[in-house]
């Protein structure tokens, strides 16, 4: 099963919508971020919910979470970021390392086991 990633910007709540799912190669992981970047400049957003709960990290490298959450401060440093967990726990905890790799650099992250909780926290004014 090869990945897949949609993103998309809701004009109802001004958040921009990440889903990826299937065994993500490190260049998917960047080209979707790349294109979240793209569209939060684009449409003026500063809120990202990152639906990852379909996720399999299977052929993403430590070093590949280390480099990619070290990019987030650099592409994305203004946007605050709800990460739904993927459902398999080694996926689970490779997205914590990253978020954690994120948060060391100073982005606006937290890790959600559903969309539910995780557009709630994007949509509260007291957390940025």
């Amino acid at each position: 099963m090869s990945s897949l990633f949609k993103v998309s910007f809701d004009e109802n709540d001004g958040v921009a919508k990440v889903v990826m799912s299937g065994k993500a190669t490190h260049e998917e992981h960047l080209a979707a971020r790349d294109e979240a970047s793209r569209i939060c400049k684009e449409k003026n957003c500063s809120k990202l919910m990152v639906d990852l709960s379909n996720l399999d990290t299977e052929y993403s490298s430590t070093m590949d979470c280390f480099s990619f959450g070290t990019s987030f401060a650099d592409k994305l440093p203004y946007v605050q970021i709800a990460y739904v967990l993927p459902k398999e726990n080694k996926s689970a905890s490779d997205v914590w390392f990253t978020t954690t790799v994120q948060k060391n650099r100073g982005v606006n992250c937290k890790e959600f086991k559903n969309i539910e909780e995780a557009g709630k926290w994007l949509l509260e004014k007291n957390n940025l």
